[in-house]
């Protein structure tokens, strides 16, 4: 009989029948160490799991036994701050502890925040390591809120475009789709809690594909295919998961229902942008083909038609009646903008201010009404009076117009008017004027303040409570 002694650095794991040494799931950051920690609480058991940080407080309370701090003696466990620099130089100070975790497997998952620097500069360095040890490397990653602010959205949106580039696959999120959800509504605590499950879930769903191992088998290929592409390109969020966990003996409507009504894919409008779809299926030895198909089949029709999906269905060597329904969108195709029509690419016609209106006079100043006629004689209202009317003045002859004549060159000339030249002393008062004079700076004596009414500290004849300058009567000199 041939005894097969498995070693090398993964020995320990190989007895896992779902994970043969193959997927090594990788937390970076505080969104990667939350994410990880839902595994080990939730997830199968026996997976390879890691969790790198260079905050203190994240490594301390996470639940990974595979857990290390970076950067200890650069940044003492504060973190880096926002700073991507700084975090790309604490990966280059820790070159020989990541080196290793990036070979001897097959597929690498990262696990992200897309706008954490520490994360993003290990991803850059372990998608190349894994790419040199012959790994295929995919990237799971999420968005910000909005409420974040835009320098950690634009810092997301640069970690998109540069993973793209260099990963295999990657899948995005967004927070932002869990704003409405009833339970995030109170706490924000919350949302990001419900965010890092659904990233574990569709962690796990990923593992699951391409291990080739199960009732139906997929492959990394299909992956890729779904989520290897927008390579520079401005598409963001590319993923929507959904999961759900019941009794193998309850009804498939039941388990359909509450898995489309998911905080990720509730949302009516995703279903624009959705053309693909992964669907894996876990369970005991008590799941068969018929109850898959029947799962699926009740699947397709509550989703919208002619949607392709892909289906990885295995088994799970735990002793519960358990199953486990997980399904994963995809956009790759881009949804087109509609052109603008000759009328939008039209320039808007430039208002055109109104020339300023003169003022009328009549409209502004209200005339004096002249009534030429009386409507009642005077002679009727007053007594009769003998009226003496007033001679006119005499008018003033107007002056003789003056001749024009030329002016000569000498009358034009202005008298110059010449100022008396100032004296010796004038001129040195006018200099002493502008001369700023130094002088000692004096200092009152400050109120004492609540130690007004308590006595003075009195030793050798000086009082203590007095500034030595004052004691010892210095002059300070600015």
């Amino acid at each position: 009989m041939i005894e097969f002694t498995p070693d090398g650095p993964f020995a320990g794991k190989a007895a896992d029948p779902l994970f043969p040494d193959r997927v090594r799931i990788i937390g970076l950051g505080q969104t990667g160490a939350a994410v990880c920690d839902q595994l080990v609480l939730h997830g199968r058991a026996a997976q390879d799991l890691w969790v790198f940080d260079s905050d203190q407080q994240t490594i301390e309370g996470s639940i990974v036994p595979n857990r290390h701090l970076l950067g200890r003696n650069l940044v003492h466990g504060l973190g880096s701050s926002g700073d991507i620099e700084l975090a790309r130089e604490i990966v280059a100070l820790e070159e020989d502890r990541l080196m290793h975790v990036a070979h001897g497997c097959d597929f690498i998952i990262l696990v992200l925040g897309l706008a954490g620097c520490t994360g993003l500069a290990l991803a850059e360095y372990l998608i190349e390591e894994g790419h040199k040890g012959g790994a295929k490397v995919i990237v799971v990653g999420v968005q910000p809120f909005a409420f974040e602010g835009w320098s950690r959205r634009e810092k997301a949106v640069g970690a998109i475009a540069e993973l793209r580039r260099e990963a295999d696959s990657v899948l995005v999120f967004a927070h932002d789709r869990l704003t409405e959800d009833p339970t995030t509504s109170k706490n924000v605590r919350h949302g990001f809690h419900l965010m890092h499950q659904l990233m574990a879930q569709a962690t796990q769903a990923l593992a699951q594909v391409v291990c080739k191992r199960g009732l139906v088998q997929l492959s990394f290929a299909d992956v890729r295919s779904l989520y290897g592409r927008y390579a520079g390109s401005e598409v963001l969020e590319n993923c929507w998961a959904a999961h759900v966990e019941g009794d193998i003996h309850d009804r498939t409507e039941d388990l359909i229902e509450q898995l489309l009504a998911g905080p990720l894919i509730s949302d009516e409008s995703i279903w624009k942008h959705v053309d693909h779809a992964i669907v894996t299926i876990s369970g005991t030895r008590d799941l068969g083909l018929s109850d898959v198909q029947e799962m699926v089949g009740v699947l397709k029709d509550r989703l919208p038609p002619n949607l392709p999906i892909a289906t990885s269905a295995s088994l799970e060597e735990e002793g519960h009646e358990k199953v486990r329904l997980t399904v994963l969108l995809a956009m790759t195709t881009p949804v087109a903008v509609p052109a603008p029509t000759a009328k939008e690419q039209e320039p808007a016609p430039e208002k055109q201010t109104p020339a300023p209106r003169k003022p009328n006079l009549a409209e502004t100043v209200p005339m004096p009404v002249i009534q030429m006629e009386e409507t009642q004689p005077i002679a009727e209202t007053l007594p009769a009076k003998k009226i003496i009317r007033a001679a006119p003045a005499p008018m003033k002859p107007k002056p003789a117009p003056i001749e024009a004549r030329a002016l000569s060159e000498t009358e034009l000339a202005l008298p110059k008017i010449s100022a008396p030249a100032p004296t010796e002393a004038e001129r040195a008062q006018s200099a002493r004027r502008f001369v700023a004079k130094q002088e000692e700076m004096q200092f009152e004596g400050p109120t004492r303040g609540r130690f007004d009414k308590t006595h003075e500290t009195i030793y050798n004849g000086e009082n203590l409570d007095q500034p030595t300058f004052r004691r010892r009567r210095l002059a300070i000199r600015l």
